[in-house]
Parts: C-alpha cells; structure tokens; sequence
C-alpha cells in the first residue's frame, strides 16, 4: 500500500469516526431530553430521575472529552501528513488503471 493510500483510508476512518461521536452525542442528548419529559409527563417527584439524569449528563461529558481527544488525533494526524507529504483528502473521483481491461476507470468515492 502506498503512503497516498494509507493517508486517504486513514482519512476516510477518522471523518466516519467524527461523524458516528457526533450522531452519538446528539442521540444522547435526545435520551435526556426524552427523560426530562417523561418526568414531567408522569408528574413524578423530580429526585426520582435525577440520577439517572446525572449519569447521562456524565455520560455525555465522557463523550465529550472523548471527541476533543479525537480532534487532537485527527491534528496530529494530519501534521503528520504534511511533514511526510501525504494528501490529507481524498479525491470525489479518481482514475484507476484496470489491469485485467488494460485501460482507465473512473471511480467514485464512497
């Protein structure tokens, strides 16, 4: 594998992984919001939730930290690549030579 390669699929992995912590920071945030309404639609005394309420809210801060250690990975990352001259995108499309056609394809990203 090239270092090219190696740079594209890395930066292919780290953009799913931002993007899988923040659909999980977002769905977290909906359990909390769903709780807070449930307390409120079942008029139960409010000391009742609250530490499952506090355990969500610490939940979402471990998130959180662990998304900012994803962005300090992703900058080391990516100074990394400059210094050893890695492209640090990945093309839309790109040609492929097809050795078995003997000729060039066009190949998306996905």
């Amino acid at each position: 594998m090239t270092p090219d390669i190696v740079g594209m699929r890395i930066t292919r992995s780290i953009q799913s992984v931002e993007n899988d912590m923040d659909e999980l920071l977002a769905k977290a945030s909906e359990l909390m919001a769903e709780i807070a309404r449930g307390r409120l639609a079942i008029v139960d005394e409010a000391h009742s939730t609250q530490r499952p309420m506090a355990r969500v809210a610490a939940m979402q801060r471990s998130l959180i930290e662990a998304r900012s250690e994803l962005v300090r990975a992703h900058s080391d990352l990516s100074k990394l690549a400059e210094t050893m001259d890695i492209p640090v995108r990945c093309p839309d499309k790109a040609e492929l030579f097809d050795a078995d056609a003997g000729e060039q394809r066009l190949v998306e990203a996905a």
